[in-house]
């Protein structure tokens, strides 16, 4: 009992990568971590969640499904006034997915996106600013466009290369350019 429990276990601890290697240089291979977030788009469905599972012929993933029970929210608004609200209830469900059905995994390039938050509001900030354009020049003249025009083109070249990079991903085609190399 004790060696089937460390055989389970050494399955489960010891895979924490894939391997995918290219259909036109075989010597070229990509490691992928499982501990990442991944968009895995098969034939007729689209899953973003973790890879939790390889095997030789199957992938699994994480989905959250939809019961048939349903929770009851009671919440007043105002003097007297309760209203009651259904929400579904969702568990956690695992999906085996076969490999050849597979049209490609996506991962992003950063594991953690808040670095791109500043950037975003600098963006915004650029965009809401150039509202303000029209009332520089008509009120203060050349000179004060001038100036803001400047400050706009400043706070989207900070934003927009920072923005573009955070939010890249890795797209590896599964029907024409990689394929899911075996453990050996």
């Amino acid at each position: 009992m004790t060696f089937l429990f460390l055989f389970v276990a050494m399955f489960v601890c010891g895979q924490d990568y894939i391997v995918l290697q290219n259909r036109a240089k075989p010597t070229k291979t990509k490691k992928l971590k499982l501990d990442r977030v991944f968009t895995v788009k098969t034939n007729n469905t689209t899953y973003y969640s973790e890879i939790i599972n390889v095997t030789d012929t199957t992938l699994s993933v994480i989905r959250k499904v939809k019961t048939d029970r349903d929770t009851t929210y009671t919440y007043s608004i105002g003097k007297g006034k309760d209203t009651t609200r259904l929400v579904p209830l969702y568990i956690n469900d695992t999906s085996v997915i076969l490999l050849t059905d597979i049209q490609y995994l996506q991962k992003d390039w950063f594991e953690n996106r808040r670095w791109i938050e500043p950037f975003a509001w600098l963006g915004i900030g650029a965009v809401l600013g150039s509202v303000a354009l029209p009332y520089a020049v008509f009120y203060k003249g050349g000179d004060e466009f001038k100036n803001w025009a400047i400050l706009e083109g400043v706070l989207i070249g900070v934003s927009a290369p920072a923005i573009f990079i955070g939010t890249r991903t890795s797209k590896y085609d599964l029907k024409n350019k990689w394929v899911f190399q075996t453990r050996k």
